[in-house]
């Protein structure tokens, strides 16, 4: 916005509903008659005659190309080769995030748009025009800017609700719900962020999903593993697939990202076993209350969050991911925020070293002792 930069709001449509599939080939049309599909390898038999259908009634043909393993140079170079190779006038992505990741990159190389169909509300990737890397082996590399954000989402509700795990669903409630808590870190201590009408829309913003999420993400849930689609569970997979998309571009893309969203590339760096064993959202999550601790958040707010993280299942501390406290682990923690955040000043550093019992042990009650996500307490100095 500011010294001329370009101002790139997520996905240009975005269907959400049951039956909304019917969109696809409508849409799909409209950028050409053949597309590349960038498909999840598992969950493709699930929806593969349903998405078909709808490209085909358009008239729009298709080639497949399966999808597993990371969004990586690898597995984009092999599907836009693919695509190119079948004279691909666009792709369309289906599954997860990094499936849809790897459709927008490829599609960028091709030089042509991309449409998405996400299988989960697990992260915002369908919508966000930032894609995230990572090398073959999985470890994180980065953030990547494709020319345009994907042309549609199309969030069918038959696949997310009724033929998805709970699980994902969780993980995207928390992803979205550490907006706020990383903009409000920002605004107060990063020298990174830019004030200005989009930014301070994007804080506005992430407030009101970050609430809407702590009040109704756990019933969400349930209403999820019972399949049935209600006003509140459609909020919050809106929250998670679009809005938080929105938030993103508003708040200058990967700048909205503070300390949860900076362990979350730790991990992937410096311990795969983790980025293997835990979905994208349930390691930030780990990190969210100490997020809202070294924020200066109310004890209050911090139990609050703490309490809709451990009834949604998700790890509340890098204990429960298996990570110990120690000083080599410590040191190596402190001197990555530092490095990638960055950490400006000393003074900065220290206080995030404050909290480093919550980072690791997560809360403790009023006696002293750790709160567990399963509601039990050890005593304190185990």
């Amino acid at each position: 916005m500011r010294n001329g930069n370009l101002i790139q709001l997520c996905s240009g449509r975005y269907y959400q509903g049951s039956g909304v599939l019917s969109h696809l080939g409508g849409d799909a049309v409209l950028l050409g008659r053949r597309a590349l599909v960038v498909a999840d390898a598992a969950v493709w038999p699930k929806v593969e005659a349903r998405v078909l259908r709808s490209l085909e009634q358009s008239g729009v043909d298709t080639k497949i190309w399966l999808f597993s393993g990371h969004c990586c140079p690898g597995n984009v170079r092999s599907a836009a080769q693919a695509g190119q190779a079948y004279g691909a006038e666009l792709v369309v992505g289906v599954g997860g995030g990094r499936a849809l990741d790897t459709a927008k990159i490829a599609a960028d190389h091709m030089g042509v748009r991309a449409i998405n169909v996400p299988t989960s509300a697990a992260t915002c990737a369908a919508s966000a025009w930032l894609a995230v890397e990572y090398t073959d082996e999985g470890a994180f590399v980065g953030n990547n800017w494709t020319r345009y954000p994907p042309f549609a989402v199309i969030a069918e509700l038959d696949f997310i609700v009724r033929d998805c795990p709970a699980r994902l669903c969780a993980a995207g409630i928390v992803d979205a719900m550490a907006k706020y808590p990383e903009i409000s870190y920002n605004i107060q201590f990063s020298n990174q962020w830019e004030k200005n009408l989009f930014s301070q829309s994007a804080q506005l913003l992430s407030e009101n999903t970050y609430r809407l999420l702590l009040e109704h993400g756990c019933e969400t849930i349930e209403q999820l593993r019972a399949g049935k689609i209600t006003p509140a569970l459609e909020d919050c997979v809106c929250a998670a697939l679009q809005v938080t998309g929105v938030i993103s571009a508003m708040a200058c893309g990967g700048k909205q990202a503070a300390v949860s969203h900076t362990l979350y590339s730790y991990f992937c760096c410096v311990h795969p076993e983790l980025a293997a064993g835990f979905l994208h959202g349930e390691l930030v999550g780990s990190t969210l209350v100490y997020q809202l601790a070294v924020n200066g958040a109310p004890k209050e707010a911090q139990e609050a969050l703490n309490r809709v993280l451990r009834a949604l299942g998700m790890p509340t501390c890098l204990e429960e991911l298996g990570l110990k406290e120690t000083p080599e682990e410590a040191d190596r923690i402190f001197a990555f925020l530092a490095e990638r955040m960055p950490v400006e000043t000393p003074k900065e550093l220290q206080r995030l070293r404050g909290e480093s019992d919550v980072l690791f042990h997560g809360l403790r009650d009023s006696a002293g002792k750790l709160q567990t996500k399963r509601g039990e307490a050890h005593e304190t100095g185990i």
